[in-house]
């Protein structure tokens, strides 16, 4: 079990290889080292100033504060999106694929979902 300090160095970590996984052009997984950054610190409720120090403030400012960026450079967080979206990377036919025994229903219960098997075949597919 990692102790909070680890956790956060690993998503320093993570930031780190997100600008390699952009300079390498690989979006998709860049992609998703953000959005597991993103899942890790909410789930561990990070403070506000924790959350600027990984994303920016751009969430938390004030009218009158300048725009700042944290280790995951907003500029390319939105270029690793908009490139998923060209690619037809955006994973949302694994939530959006109807299962045919439930007929026009999309899912029936939670365990359908997965509960961890999405995020799990996200990184798969990724390459994370």
């Amino acid at each position: 079990m990692l102790t909070e300090q680890e956790v956060k160095d690993k998503l320093y970590d993570y930031a780190d290889q997100f600008q390699i996984r952009c300079q390498r052009k690989e979006w998709a997984a860049a992609k998703m080292l953000y959005f597991r950054a993103q899942t890790v610190a909410t789930f561990l409720q990070f403070t506000e100033a924790e959350l600027a120090a990984l994303f920016g403030n751009r969430a938390y400012k004030e009218d009158w504060e300048p725009l700042k960026d944290g280790i995951f450079p907003e500029h390319e967080v939105e270029r690793a999106g908009w490139e998923c979206v060209r690619m037809h990377k955006t994973y949302d036919e694994l939530h959006l694929r109807p299962l045919p025994r439930y007929g026009p229903m999309y899912v029936k219960s939670w365990e359908d979902i997965g509960g961890g098997k999405v995020q799990l075949q996200l990184e798969k597919e990724a390459g994370v």
